[in-house]
Parts: structure tokens; sequence; C-alpha cells
């Protein structure tokens, strides 16, 4: 990983940073000040970030810095090698199974490569597949999961060697447990000390893809030992979009208040077209912001855009003007 790289970005009793260029965020490192009635407040920005592969810009304008991360499933991944993926699926143990998990792995480091190559590349979270068929193989998933690091810290080490500048954050698909939690933020690591050496020290952060349903006292537990917690809105894709958004919004109050009350700074995101839908009732309660598509993404600036607005004005002092 980077040698340290945004190290400096981090600050006594704030994890995670972002920085924005939105009219709904602020710029790196600052928080938004409101006056409600005689007491200033701080609130942190909220941010509307893009998630999916097809979502990241392809270019940058010269002088701008990402706003925060691009959320990307690995999942979308081992769609994109459906073929191989299935066939090692299928293949079991042994050298058949070796060959077809070594081809993904190509396919991964491709996509790695180009991921991290993008103007959106110099900051990605990418979440390590979840697999359902794998359940009952916790072996052959740590395989997988193996493979795809590799493959990233791999392509992430090359990017620097040709002078790219670029931020790999990681999340463990949900986790039941803080315990399950610090397994995977283990494996992680070690993965990474393997492929990188000492330089993954303090350069990535280890967040946590977390499912509605989880108790907020788990949630707790997780975010004592995580850099950043993500609701997936997506986790429960049968049900409809209003009901879900309506579902995300009582579990995050719930996860909200027990995280905030044991880490007051920790930053708390929802991803998935729930999370748009729910984008003014995720802002009222105090999220930091949330990932989505890019079939969302324009109305949800927007939306924010708005709330901010409405936010600050009401806040202004009338006698002064100033916010």
């Amino acid at each position: 990983m980077r040698d340290k790289l945004g190290q400096d970005n981090v600050r006594t009793g704030r994890e995670y940073p972002f920085s924005s260029g939105t009219a709904a965020e602020k710029p790196a490192d600052t928080e938004s000040l409101y006056l409600l009635g005689s007491s200033r407040v701080l609130r942190p920005a909220f941010l509307v970030l893009p998630e999916g592969r097809e979502n990241r810009l392809s270019v940058r304008e010269p002088g701008t810095t990402a706003a925060g991360p691009c959320l990307v499933r690995s999942e979308d991944w081992l769609k994109q090698a459906d073929p191989l993926f299935a066939a090692w699926l299928a293949s079991g143990d042994g050298q058949e199974a070796d060959l077809a998990l070594r081809r993904i792995y190509y396919r991964l480091r491709d996509e790695s490569a180009a991921l991290l190559g993008s103007a959106d590349g110099e900051w990605a979270a990418v979440s390590l597949p979840a697999v359902p068929e794998l359940d009952s193989r916790p072996d052959r998933l740590a395989e997988l999961q193996d493979i795809l690091l590799e493959a990233l810290f791999n392509a992430l080490a090359e990017r620097q060697r040709e002078g790219g500048d670029c931020r790999l954050d990681l999340l463990a698909p949900h986790p039941a447990s803080a315990h399950e939690f610090a397994a995977a933020r283990e494996f992680i690591e070690t993965v990474a000390e393997q492929t990188l050496g000492h330089r993954f020290a303090a350069a990535c952060h280890i967040g946590a893809l977390i499912a509605p349903g989880i108790s907020p006292a788990a949630a707790e537990e997780i975010v004592r030992i995580a850099d950043f917690l993500v609701l997936d809105g997506a986790a429960d894709g049968s049900a409809p979009e209003e009901s879900a958004a309506a579902d995300l919004v009582y579990a995050a109050e719930g996860i909200l208040a027990a995280v905030r009350g044991v880490k007051p700074a920790a930053v708390v995101l929802a991803a998935g077209g729930s999370a748009a839908a729910a984008l003014a009732d995720l802002y009222r309660i105090g999220l930091n912001g949330i990932f989505c598509g890019a079939e969302h993404r324009t109305e949800a600036l927007l939306r924010a855009a708005c709330l901010v607005w409405m936010d600050r004005h009401e806040s202004a002092d009338p006698a002064t003007g100033w916010l």
C-alpha cells in the first residue's frame, strides 16, 4: 500500500476524513458551521459519492481531487468473470480449481489496474466478495478473497511505481459481530503485509459493510475497531424500494445512536438505491453521506444541496447574516 500516504489527513478524534467539491459538500477537512438559536453547532459535511464501476469518472478536471471514495462491490468483478467463476465454483478442489482461480486472478488484476488508473481510482473503497454459495466453505471463500486482495495490492504497487497517487480502502462484507470483523481485518492486513510489506501500516482504512438488520449493539462493537461503516441498503434486494428506504432509515437511527455513543466522530454512510431514496431522512438523522449509482446521483446531489442550503439559511444569524 502507500507508504503512509494520506496519514497526514488523520486528525485526533476524526476518522476517515473526506474532501468534496459539490454544492452539497464542503472542502477537505472542514465542517459546516450552523447556528441553532444562540448556540453554535458543528455539522459534518454530507457527501453524495459514486457507487459502481460504471459510475467512475473517466476524466478529472486539472487541479481537482476526489470528492471521496468510489464504492466498488467486488461481486461486480466476479459477474464480469462469470464463466470462470462458475467453473471455479463447480470444480471443487484440486488442480482444475487452482487453474480456474488463477485465471480469475488475472481478470481481477486487469480490473484492479483499470480501477486504480481511472480518475476516481485515486480513491476507491472496495468490498471483499460475499458469496452465499461458499457459506459452508470458508476455506474456499478465503482463497477467493485472497486473490482479490493480491490483485488490488499488486495493481496499487504498480500504479505507485508509475508515479500515480491513489488511495485504496477496503470493506469487510456483512460481519455479524466484532469478532467476525476483527478476523476479516486481520486477514486483510496479513495479505497486505505479505504482498506489500510494512508499507501497508496506517495507509489503508478498513471499514465494515453492514446489513441494516444488524443489531445496534453489534454495530457498536464493530465500530470500536473499524475505520468507518457503510450501511448496505442493497442487502435486501427483494423488498420494494419505498419499503426498503423506510427500513433503512429505521435501522440507521438505532445503529447511528449506538455507534456515536462510543465513537462520536465515527463516519457512517449508507449505500444502495434505498439510500438515495431515503436521502432526506438520512441527512436529518446525521449520517455523513451516501453512495449511489449513476441513475440516482444527479437527483441525490440536487436534493442534498437543497437540504444543506435550507439548513444553513434557517440557521443564519439574522442580525449578522453570519453562518
